[in-house]
Parts: structure tokens; C-alpha cells; sequence
């Protein structure tokens, strides 16, 4: 039970970790604007109905989409047990390890330079992605031997 605490604290930070990495990254392009579109005048001899520009509609900004993400992979985890408990035994290890130094980044995040914070963010971005994408591949792997074990 303790190990599943520390194990939740761990992911929450590590979630907090990619909302505040998002939270830049999505600062980062809203600084980057367009130049206005060029206004049109109607003409007199012509009525020239104006409509208002098209709004764009809202999106689902990165930070909501990013422990979303992070949960599928953990419960893609936890499926990894079942489906194959080697393979969940190592993934969960290495998980758990980045986690932890993820942790410890987040702690110390507000304290280093911005070019560390771009470097350290797109390491733990990638190296994210990367077991995630293993152990999604493990998940897939396992369940088609069984399915094809049932010849």
C-alpha cells in the first residue's frame, strides 16, 4: 500500500511536471501572432453584406490532453501484468524510475535557467513517449500471441 502512494505522489508530479511543461510550450506559440487580415472596404455602388469573422473553436488545450495520456499509459501498464507479467516486471521498474527523477526535476524546476528547463522538458517529454510506447507495443505483442496461441 505504501509503495502504491509513493508510486501516486510520484505520477502527480510528473503530471504536474507536463502541465507546467504544456503550460510553456503552449506560451511559447501564443506569443507568435499573425498579421491582420487586411480590411476591405464595400464599395457605394454595391451593398456589400460584412460578416464577422469565423471564430475559431476551442480546442482541447495540451495540458488537459497530457495526463490523459499519461493514465492510458498507466493502465496499459497495469494490463501489462496480465498479459505479460516479464515484460510488466521491467517496464514497471524503468516507469518508476523515470517518475522518481521526474520528481526530483519538478522539485528543483523553478530554480534553473530556461535553457535547462527547455532541455530537461523535452528529455522527460521523449523519454515519456518512449516507455509509454513500449509498453504499449508490449500490450499489443502479448495479446496477439494469445490470440494466435488459440490455433
Amino acid at each position: 500500500m505504501e509503495q502504491l502512494q509513493k508510486t501516486n505522489r510520484g505520477s502527480r508530479r510528473l503530471l504536474v511536471g507536463f502541465i507546467v511543461s504544456s503550460g510553456l510550450l503552449l506560451a511559447g506559440c501564443a506569443s507568435k501572432s499573425s498579421p491582420p487580415p487586411p480590411k476591405v472596404q464595400p464599395s457605394i455602388s454595391s451593398p456589400v453584406a460584412i460578416e464577422p469573422p469565423i471564430q475559431p473553436q476551442p480546442v482541447i488545450e495540451q495540458s488537459e490532453a497530457k495526463p490523459n495520456r499519461l493514465g492510458l499509459c498507466q493502465s496499459e501498464l497495469a494490463s501489462l501484468k496480465t498479459v505479460n507479467p516479464k515484460a510488466y516486471a521491467a517496464r514497471k521498474a524503468y516507469f518508476d524510475s523515470l517518475v522518481r527523477n521526474a520528481s526530483v526535476y519538478s522539485a528543483v524546476r523553478g530554480d534553473v535557467n530556461t535553457s535547462t528547463k527547455d532541455t530537461l522538458d523535452a528529455l522527460y517529454k521523449y523519454k515519456t513517449n518512449q516507455v509509454c510506447a513500449e509498453i504499449q507495443r508490449d500490450v499489443l505483442n502479448g495479446l496477439i500471441r494469445k490470440g494466435e496461441s488459440l490455433k
